[in-house]
Formats: C-alpha cells, structure tokens, sequence
C-alpha cells in the first residue's frame, strides 16, 4: 500500500467529530489567541523565564520540568502556541471520543470551547509552561478515556493522571469534570445498564484515586532524591504535614460557592464574569436542561429511576469536580488559571444537545436556534474577554518598558557612573507613577494580568532591565541592599523621578524608589534556590 493509501486510510478511520473536534480547536485558538502567539507579553513571573529550566518540584510539580523540553525552555511565543493547541486538540478528540459526540458540528464546538475559554488566556500569559500545561490538560483527558475502556485502561489512565499532576495539579479537576460528564452520559444512553454504569464509575474512582496517589508517591520520591522541602506556594508546605480534615465540609461548601459565582456573579474574585456572561450561561442552563429532559421522556428513559437520579448526581457533584482546586489547595484561593475545569460546563452542555439531537425533529426544530444563540454568544465572549487580557498585560509592558527605558537613562546620566558599575534600584515601581485609566481593564485585573506594569518587585526591576532590554546590570545581594536602606544619606535622598533620586554613592549608582526597602520573602528566597 502506497503512503498516499496508507494516510488516507488512517484519515477515514477517525470519526468526523474526532477531526472536526481537532480542527475546531487548533483553528479557534489560532484566531482568538493570535496576538499572544505573534507578541512576547511578560507578567511578573514571565520577566525571569525567557529561558528556564522549570524545576519546579518545590511546587509539586515534579513533571514540569521535563515536559518544558519541548518548547526548550525558552519563551517562543509561535512555537509555544501552537504546541499548546496541538495538545489542546488532541484533548478534544479525546473528550469527544468520551462523551460520544458523533456531531461533527457539535465536535467542532467543542474543540471551539476549549480553546476559547479565557482562563486559557491566562495559561498564555505563562507562556513559559503553556504547552506543558496543555499536555497536562491532555494527560487529564487521557487519563478518564482510557479508564472507559476497562481496568487495564484504568491503571494506565492512573500513571496518566499522575504525569499530568506532576505537571500542574490543578487539571486534576479536569479530569474528575470529566468522569462526571462520563457517567452523565451514560445515564443517557439506552444501550447502558446500571449495573455497567456503576462499574464505569467505580473505575472511574479507582483510576483518579490511584492517579493522586501516585503523583504523590513520586514527589515523596523527587523531595527526598533532591533534599527539597515544598514552598509556601499556595500552602503546599502546609499540605505536606497533614490535611485539614475538620475544614474539609467547609472546603466543599466554598468549593461549589466559586463555582456558582464564576458563571453567574459579575465580578466575582478570581473570575471574569459580566452581566452578558450572566445570560449566556442561563441560556445554556435552559438549553441543558431542556435537552436532558427531553432525552429522558424519548424512549420513556425515566421510567429507569437510577437515570434521572443519576444525571441529577452528576450534575450536583459537577460544580464540585470543576471546584476541586480548593479541595487540593486547602489554604489558598484557585486562581483563573487553575479554574480551567470550569469548562466542563459548557462541555456538559455540548454532551446534552448531543443527545438532544436524538429526539424528534419538532424538538430539535426549538433547541436549534437557543443553541446556535448560546454558543455565538459564548464565543464572542471569549473572543473579547481574551483579547481585553491581552491588551492589558500589553499595556502594563509597555508601560514597564518606557518606565524603566528611562529610569536607566538617569543612570547612565549620573556624574561618575561607568559602565559596569553596579547599581541598587531600591524599592519598587510607584504605583502612582503607573496607573493605567482603562474602566474596562477592571475585568480582567489580577496578579497575573497586572495592569500597571509588570515589575511589581524590586527583583522584576532587575530582570527586566537584563532579560528584556539586554542591560548587564546584576541583582544586588539581600544584605548590601538593607545595609543601602539604613544609611542616613539614604533616608535623606527624595523619591523618583524627583532630582537628587539617583545618585553616586559608596561607589555605585543607588536609586530610591521607596523610603523603605522591601526584604524578599522567605518564598522568594526559596523560590529562587528551586532546583
């Protein structure tokens, strides 16, 4: 068989959905992601990775550093791209695969949907891991559909799911979203019994327990290999000496609280919801629960008491799948880009038009055209609030760059300066002097979104200057920095940009930013000995 039979074989064995939900997804990411793909938009964390090594095992994130070989640990936003989308679709193909879609035009809106979603957006704006987070997101997928096909497929989905914690724990939530969605849809297909639906779940359980169970069996192994203790990240420290059991009801609660006000309350934290969002997610709530009651009623499927009870499970232990983060980071709020899982609902919603499809034509006549609304409107959503991400993280560079193109001009300006010389910026960016005035930037303001500018640390200030703008100026030492801070002249100088700020001093260039220096935190310091 030629190569040209032999390919187009292949081609035809994927089902239409599979491809469409692939194409859907690599298409859509390219459109709504093409100003991060053809920029370089640092946050704070991205000044210090134009080249890193990720290791990151003092996160947990033991993986990590492996799986950044693949864009070789530079910052190739391109490259970084579309490996990310790559991933992204083949974990498309895959949901579309669990949750039987055989719609090529619902595939597509699959794949759409997960490209799209906006804490997507933020994954980008760590362009630095955003492939090795997509592959996680892949793993996660990977993990739940091979469990669906017996139990040797469960402990290779374990060891999948393991490699995807190892590199973001977060999508751990991804993959729990995903099994509900998978025992949802068997509530909802005639061929399933309930006693193969309760092995399915079982399975399901078995493979994301034994999944975290390895993940953590291989950390205990990294930590103690490297002699590293977990940093304070998002209370990781604290985790490892023991989970708080007593605050788990709590946890729960808070957890299905995130969920709920990340689709339906403006301005929520660690959200981006607006009152449009609002509509569109009551819209697929109405669109969702039409199609599944209508799937029930064809076929008489309610008369199985264990389906509609079943569905009703999968739906309210959902906002607790998608929530998971906070179970696994106990002492710390999840941040937009750990609510990727989030996404599962609209997921939820592709599943049961799917099986809407199936009733009579008059039904589908009605659910056609809500459907078609919703998810225009979910799209240009989407389209905007990613793009609103990326015109302010854009700014807020902008802005550090001019800042600091000309605060290095003073430098350079100072009576006695030479090149080589060092120079102690004292303190961080003003921000008063960086404030930018966009009403609309409100919505996706965070710490990793930063408005004003990127150096938000005195230590940002430095890797700006060199990894950005190629300046060979070095980091000064914690301690000369404290000893600059106490002196008389010191406290005596006035604040930048005013005259006398930046001036010659025991034989270096000192710049007052702040009345007082700022001594790094013991995560910093930690942080900065990751190895």
């Amino acid at each position: 068989m030629s190569i040209d039979k032999r390919g187009r074989e292949l081609w035809r064995r994927i089902a239409p959905a599979r491809r469409a939900a692939f194409f859907g997804c690599l298409t859509t990411g390219l459109l709504v992601h093409l100003y991060a793909f053809t920029n370089l938009i640092p946050n704070s964390d991205g000044l210090s990775r134009v080249y890193d090594l990720q290791q990151m095992t003092v996160s947990g994130r033991w993986f990590l550093h492996y799986a950044s070989a693949l864009n070789n640990y530079t910052q190739m936003p391109k490259a970084a791209g579309l490996l990310s989308l790559i991933f992204l679709g083949l974990a498309a193909a895959l949901i579309t695969s669990l949750l039987d879609i055989h719609s090529a035009l619902l595939g597509g809106l699959s794949g759409a949907v997960l490209a799209a979603f906006p804490c997507l957006g933020y994954t980008f704006l760590y362009l630095f891991t955003a492939p090795a987070y997509c592959l996680s997101i892949l793993l996660a997928a990977l993990a739940v559909w091979l469990a669906k096909r017996g139990w040797a497929g469960g402990l290779l989905g374990a060891a999948a799911l393991a490699l995807s914690m190892g590199i973001y724990q977060a999508y751990a939530s991804v993959a729990i979203s995903l099994a509900l969605l998978a025992v949802l849809k068997e509530t909802l297909d005639p061929g399933a019994s309930l006693r193969g639906t309760w092995g399915l779940g079982l399975r399901l359980v078995f493979t994301l327990a034994a999944g975290a169970a390895l993940y953590y069996a291989v950390l205990l192994v990294f930590l103690k290999v490297k002699n590293l203790e977990l940093l304070s990240y998002l209370g990781m420290d604290a985790a490892s000496s023991g989970y708080p059991l007593k605050e788990l009801p709590r946890l729960v609660l808070d957890a299905c609280k995130q969920a709920a006000s990340f689709f339906f309350r403006p301005g929520a934290a660690n959200a981006f919801t607006t009152p449009f969002l609002v509509l569109v997610d009551l819209l697929a709530l109405a669109v969702g629960a039409l199609c599944w009651f209508l799937r029930l009623r064809a076929g008489a499927l309610w008369r199985e008491l264990w389906r509609p009870l079943g569905g009703l499970a999968m739906a309210a232990l959902l906002p607790l799948g998608m929530g998971f983060s906070q179970i696994l980071s106990p002492y710390a709020q999840p941040t937009p880009l750990m609510k990727y899982a989030y996404v599962s609902a609209y997921l939820a919603v592709v599943l049961l038009l799917q099986r809407g499809d199936e009733v009579s034509a008059r039904e589908r006549v009605l659910l056609a055209p809500a459907a078609a609304v919703w998810a225009a409107a979910l799209l240009l959503f989407c389209l905007n609030t990613n793009n609103l991400l990326y015109t302010a993280s854009a700014q807020a560079h902008r802005a550090t760059e001019s800042y600091l193109t000309r605060l290095f001009a003073r430098v350079e300006g100072c009576p006695g300066y030479e090149p080589g010389m060092e120079v102690a910026f004292v303190g961080a960016i003003s921000q008063e002097q960086l404030r930018a005035q966009i009403p609309s930037y409100a919505q996706v303001d965070h710490y990793s979104a930063p408005r004003d500018n990127v150096a938000v640390l005195n230590k940002h200030i430095y890797h700006y200057l060199r990894d950005w703008l190629n300046i060979p100026v070095e980091e000064l030492d914690e301690e000369t920095m404290k000893s600059i801070a106490q002196t008389a002249w010191f406290k005596a100088m006035p604040l930048y940009p005013a005259p006398g700020s930046v001036a010659l001093a025991e034989g270096r260039v000192v710049v007052k930013l702040q009345e007082e220096y700022t001594p790094k935190s013991d995560f910093e310091i930690a942080y900065e000995d990751r190895r």
